[in-house]
C-alpha cells in the first residue's frame, strides 16, 4: 500500500525553478518514495528533535524526507544542493 506524500510548499517552489530534466528526475524520485520510501534512501540523518530523516540523492540535489508509518505518510520538508 502506497504512502501519501506531504510536500512542503518551499520544496515545490524550489523544484519549479529548476531545469525541466532536473524537475522530472526529482518528481520521479518523489513518486517512487511514496511507493517504497525506505528503498529510495541513500543516507540517513536526524533533525533537531531526533527524528530519523531519509535522504535521497537526485543528481546534484538531496531530497530530505521522513516516513510516518502510523499515518502512512511520507513527509518531504526539504530539498537542497547535495553538497550542503
Amino acid at each position: 500500500m502506497a504512502y501519501r506524500l506531504l510536500i512542503s510548499i518551499e520544496v515545490v517552489e524550489f523544484i519549479e525553478r529548476l531545469p525541466l530534466r532536473t524537475r522530472r528526475a526529482l518528481r520521479n524520485v518523489i513518486a517512487a518514495t511514496g511507493r517504497v520510501p525506505l528503498e529510495m534512501s541513500d543516507a540517513e540523518d536526524y533533525d533537531e528533535t531526533g527524528r530519523l530523516l531519509q535522504i535521497a540523492i537526485v543528481g546534484d540535489y538531496a531530497l530530505t524526507y521522513w516516513v510516518d508509518d502510523a499515518d502512512r505518510h511520507v513527509k518531504i520538508p526539504d530539498v537542497h544542493a547535495a553538497d550542503r
